[in-house]
């Protein structure tokens, strides 16, 4: 049986007001042997993070995901986790730089330096903007502590107008009716990155949910839609990336 979407979902807000709710996001993905797991989350969630939102209120909340559905398989072991910083909308990228060299934090700053050094793998720093926000949405908006499933793409620049017209148009109004469990789906943009990455995350409500949204994206009345999609890999996307993430921290609350 189809689940109906989640009773608090919002309307779409007029546009001059959706314009003034687009995000920006400074993400963390990082990667860390499990052994090592216990010690670097303890520092992470209540000494780093605290101090920077105490020195640098232009982050607004953090939110920090660890990779999920992969129990039982050798990914397990190197997990990614995200630290998903919502930033001032307005704040452009040197004024967040300047706001991160702001002194106060020294301690925390040596010792992530230390845990860079030591225990941390595949660490990456991007900034991204909102380019992106379908009508549905919870009415905690994005990133409400929930679960989701993150697809990634990069794009060739001359296929890139004609591609996110496609999908924005025509590809992501579909996928949302088809799958009515999803809570919420929204797309970024890399700020300071080459070549350009684009995410597009889809909510839900639950873990429950996130497996239900997988079955119905499979369901027969998709494959053509699948098959849409498979006819830009190669002409238009370049590269891409698809994986799950379950909620493990955030503040404020």
């Amino acid at each position: 049986m189809v689940r109906k979407a989640a009773p608090e979902l919002a309307n779409a807000l007029p546009m001059d007001q959706e314009i003034q709710k687009m995000m920006k996001l400074l993400m963390i993905s990082l990667r860390i042997a499990p052994a090592q797991e216990a010690a670097f989350t303890e520092f992470y969630h209540h000494s780093y993070i605290p101090k920077l939102l105490e020195v640098v209120p232009e982050i607004h909340r953090a939110h920090r995901y660890e990779e999920y559905g992969v129990a039982g398989s050798l990914k397990w072991f190197t997990k990614r986790f995200l630290t998903i910083y919502e930033l001032a909308a307005n704040i452009s990228l040197d004024d967040l730089n300047r706001a991160l060299d702001r002194p106060g934090r020294e301690a925390e700053k040596s010792e992530w330096q230390r845990w860079r050094g030591e225990g941390l793998r595949d660490v990456s720093h991007t900034t991204y903007e909102q380019i992106y926000g379908h009508d549905r949405r919870p009415l905690d908006g994005w990133f409400g502590r929930r679960p989701f499933f993150m697809v990634t793409v990069e794009v060739k620049p001359e296929a890139d107008q004609e591609f996110r017209t496609w999908y924005e148009q025509v590809y992501l109004p579909k996928i949302m009716a088809d799958v009515p469990s999803w809570a919420a789906c929204h797309r970024y943009v890399s700020c300071d990155r080459q070549p350009i990455h684009y995410h597009t995350v889809y909510e839900t409500q639950s873990l429950a949910d996130l497996e239900e949204s997988f079955a119905l994206m499979r369901a027969p009345y998709r494959y053509s839609s699948n098959a849409d999609w498979d006819h830009w890999v190669g002409p238009a996307i370049t590269e891409q990336d698809a994986s799950s993430y379950r909620p493990i921290y955030c503040r404020p609350n």
